[in-house]
C-alpha cells in the first residue's frame, strides 16, 4: 500500500487555482515538517501549502509539538499532534 503524502503549493489567482507538488514524504511526521517549513518561509498572500494523500486533501487546522508522557523505558517522546 502506498503511503506517500504530498505537500502541495496552492496558488490562488483571479482566473483559478494552480497546484504544484513541492515535497513528498513516506510518513505524516516528515510531511508535517516540510509543511511547517514551507508555510514559515512563505511570503505570498496568494500562496498556501496543503497536505494530500491518495484519498485527497488532509484537513489539518493546527500542527503542534507536544511532549508525551514517559514511556516504559523512562524516556519521554515528542509527538506531533493534529
Amino acid at each position: 500500500m502506498d503511503k506517500t503524502i504530498l505537500v502541495v503549493e496552492v496558488q490562488d489567482y483571479s482566473w483559478g487555482k494552480n497546484y504544484t507538488i513541492k515535497k513528498h514524504a513516506n510518513n505524516l511526521e516528515k510531511a508535517s515538517e516540510y509543511l511547517i517549513a514551507l508555510r514559515t518561509l512563505n511570503t505570498s498572500e496568494s500562496t498556501t501549502f496543503e497536505l494530500f494523500n491518495r484519498f485527497g486533501q488532509f484537513e489539518v487546522d493546527t500542527i503542534e509539538k507536544v511532549e508525551s508522557k514517559k514511556v516504559e523505558s523512562g524516556e519521554a517522546n515528542d509527538e506531533i499532534t493534529f
